[in-house]
């Protein structure tokens, strides 16, 4: 924002802007915006740069020059795009394929620790029926009873 020069104010809006367009003594052209400002604190009227830019004089064959390679990387950028949605396709895919196959590793080792508790009930059952049946157990189990009984 700019300020006046004679009582150093902000001033906000301009009463008129127009562009200039100079060159430098480097060979390169400037253009300018400049705005005329007027302070409302001490009525005086200021210049003042809004915008600056610098420009290139570019010979037309150049320029077409510098259109032609830009059309040609855009097309490359273009393929280059297209080959990366294929490859992120591709890694969906694979991925899936290894969470499937995670998966599946994950089933057959279920399956085999199933199959182990069912062989460790098998022998548990077996072992309930053999004490169920055993003659020895039943006298001290008798004998408990009878000693529990008199306590």
């Amino acid at each position: 924002m700019p300020t006046c020069p004679t009582c150093h104010s902000k001033v906000s809006e301009p009463l008129r802007t127009w562009p200039i367009v100079e060159p430098q003594k480097n060979g390169e052209i400037v253009d300018f915006t400049v705005g005329i400002y007027w302070c409302t604190k001490c009525n005086a009227n200021f210049p003042f740069v809004v915008g600056r830019r610098g420009l290139k004089l570019i010979e037309t064959d150049k320029l077409e020059e510098l259109h032609d390679k830009i059309k040609a990387v855009d097309k490359v950028k273009q393929e280059l795009m297209k080959k990366v949605d294929r490859l992120e396709q591709e890694k969906a895919m694979v991925e899936e394929s290894l969470v499937l196959a995670r998966l599946e590793d994950r089933a057959e080792n279920l399956k085999v620790e199933i199959s182990l508790l069912k062989e460790v009930k098998r022998e548990l059952e077996s072992m309930i029926k053999y004490l169920e049946h055993a003659p020895s157990l039943k006298v001290a189990t008798s004998e408990q009873k009878s000693i529990n009984r008199s306590v």
